[in-house]
């Protein structure tokens, strides 16, 4: 890259500040712009990140980079003098240009992307090997999923399908946890969507790594070298129970502190990306062991008499039964569920099993839909979601009082959504701790 300095449009995305961070650390000038201030533009602002946002301040600099994200439309009149230039390059065309000098291990699917991706890069640094990574959250062990490491490792990548980000990436070794229905509004059908993965796949350079488990690919042929893990028999590595699998007739169990089947699946796939490229499964265990995850990935938030209150970043009904199953494994009481859906567009597309999967907690409440951007549907509202066991609440701020009149000790309180949702765990504990 022979610029020195770097602009992100669209910083406080997940994707973006990851980025960001990784940019700062390998050397470059890095500075950004979002619409508000957020908790990520804070912690960008601890690794010396300068974060702008007032759009008419942002500076146009043939000497810099721009990487802008999907949120940014350059040909809106706010970003119309950023359109058509040179030096103005989006986000998968970075990541395109970023593995055509660096070997990519990269992880993919639908849903648990960016977990694997964390555990992954956690694998390696546990064992003193300083992989370079990016992804899209944040951990309590470093912050930012961004980090510079050595020139001559890998770079781990969580590597993203929507808007196709993935399609142009050079990919040596590849993960792919699963694939299911989404981002049908760019994609135009679930087949549009699946082939997407399919291309992605079949342009593997090294290594594949299947979830044999998963109906979409399962069976799937490649000529690259394919490992498969599973509940079945003929998988490579064999999950022969919850905390344990089977690889060359040796067993090998494993702990681990996240929640839920599908997390212990998806830590199956990584060992298996850490052993072809050198980490031994033992070594790997231990690092699981110690991984405390992604914050928003089923964390606990707080406890308060005895209530506990998680929170998830699941928009996604499959993601959000999972979750919701695995929080009714852990409630010794009633598990309590706030839900706030994402786009007007998910929430049209998958209305009914949002609603399925709201109904299988004890008791759910909706609030109104985050738009991400989005311009409302008309007839697409979260009242239509009220019913047996689901209250419709038009805003956060009533969710408190509402709770704390139903809640009891031993109970579970799940906030559940990608908006800003995830400020309503601490409101809740703090409501709890004063009125019960």
């Amino acid at each position: 890259m022979k610029f020195k300095k770097v602009f992100i449009l669209g910083v406080g995305g997940s994707g973006m500040s990851s980025i960001a961070k990784y940019l700062k650390q390998k050397g470059f000038d890095v500075t950004g712009y979002d619409q508000r201030k957020s908790y990520i533009t804070n912690l960008l602002n601890q690794d010396g990140i300068k974060v702008i946002f007032d759009e008419k301040m942002i500076p146009f600099d043939n000497e810099c980079l721009y990487i802008y994200s999907s949120a940014i439309n350059l040909k809106s009149d706010k970003f119309s003098r950023f359109d058509n230039r040179d030096n103005v390059i989006s986000r998968p065309k970075y990541l395109e240009r970023l593995s055509q000098d660096n070997k990519i291990i990269g992880i993919t699917g639908t849903h648990g992307k960016t977990s694997t991706t964390a555990l992954l890069a956690h694998i390696f640094h546990f064992n003193n090997i300083n992989v370079s990574y990016l992804y899209g959250g944040v951990t309590s062990f470093n912050g930012i999923g961004g980090h510079y490491g050595s020139d001559t490792l890998p770079i781990i990548l969580e590597t993203d399908e929507a808007f196709n980000t993935f399609k142009n990436i050079k990919i040596s070794d590849l993960l792919v946890l699963n694939i299911d229905s989404d981002h049908l509004d760019f994609f135009g059908d679930f087949e549009n969507y699946k082939s997407a993965f399919y291309n992605v796949m079949h342009n593997v350079i090294d290594n594949l790594v299947l979830n044999n488990d998963d109906k979409n690919l399962k069976g799937f042929k490649s000529q690259k070298k394919t490992a498969t893990y599973g509940k079945t028999k003929n998988a490579d590595f064999y999950i022969k129970t919850k905390d344990s699998f089977i690889h060359n007739k040796t067993k090998y169990n494993f702990e681990t502190k996240l929640i839920g089947d599908h997390f212990k699946s998806n830590i199956i796939g990584a060992v298996i990306l850490a052993y072809q490229n050198g980490v031994k499964i033992e070594d790997s265990l231990k690092a699981v062991k110690s991984f405390p995850g992604v914050k928003r990935r089923t964390e606990l938030i707080g406890i308060a008499d005895s209530i506990y209150v998680y929170d998830d970043y699941g928009h996604h009904p499959t993601e959000m039964n999972a979750t919701i199953k695995a929080m009714k494994n852990i409630a010794k009481n009633k598990l309590y569920v706030i839900f706030q859906p994402h786009r007007y567009t998910r929430t049209k597309e998958y209305f009914n099993e949002f609603k399925k999967s709201l109904q299988s907690s004890d008791f759910s409440i909706v609030l109104d839909i985050y738009p991400a951007g989005e311009s409302p549907i008309p007839g697409i509202t979260s009242k239509n979601f009220e019913g047996k066991n689901v209250k419709y609440l038009e805003s956060i701020r009533f969710v408190p009082e509402y709770l704390a009149q139903k809640v009891k000790p031993g109970d579970v309180i799940l906030t559940l959504g990608a908006g800003d949702i995830t400020l309503l765990g601490p409101k809740i504990l703090r409501y709890l701790d004063e009125n019960k």
